[in-house]
């Protein structure tokens, strides 16, 4: 393992509406001791799992594939869908004013958040809650870390999730 980064596969199973629309994400892991990779991006259509997140994987062929999260890093995920490239970018340099970072493909509607532990999660979510108006802007969760989060929010992101927590 001499390379630092290394591509970690995360199996999706779209739902009745075949979303993600992707049978596969792949995110940059980095290779640590103990066998497990930590996270060092943010998933777009990946749920339960954020940048700085521990997964345990096993070898498919050629692919290393995630299993399960083994250790969470603080990190919250969400999405956020704009339809406008105006909104989009206002969106997206408000979000790094308040300290998160943004994953945004071109031609997409959809982008990934990023908000890390020591940014205001809350802030964030009120000013996402403010501005969605669940047609032309709306934001869903992907995988809360944040403390003081009520715990059906919570439930809610861990019950959609694309790999298993394990938990101690």
């Amino acid at each position: 393992m001499k390379d630092i980064f290394h591509k970690i596969v995360f199996e999706l199973k779209p739902d009745e509406d075949d979303y993600p629309p992707v049978a596969a994400e792949s995110l940059w892991g980095i290779h640590s001791n103990d066998g497990n990779y930590t996270i060092d991006n943010t998933p777009y259509y990946i749920s339960g799992v954020s940048k700085g997140d521990a997964v345990e994987v096993k070898i498919v062929g050629k692919e290393i594939v995630a299993v399960r999260v083994v250790n969470q890093g603080g990190h919250s995920t969400i999405r956020v869908f704009a339809s406008g490239d105006e909104e989009r970018s206002e969106i997206i340099a408000r979000l790094h004013q308040l300290g998160a970072t943004c994953s945004v493909s071109q031609g997409l509607s959809l982008f990934a958040v990023d908000i890390p532990p020591d940014c205001d999660f809350f802030e964030i979510d009120a000013y996402l809650s403010d501005i969605a108006d669940g047609e032309n802007i709306a934001y869903e969760d992907a995988c809360l870390q944040h403390p003081g989060i009520e715990s059906s929010r919570l439930g809610e992101c861990l019950s959609l999730a694309s790999i298993p927590l394990r938990v101690h």
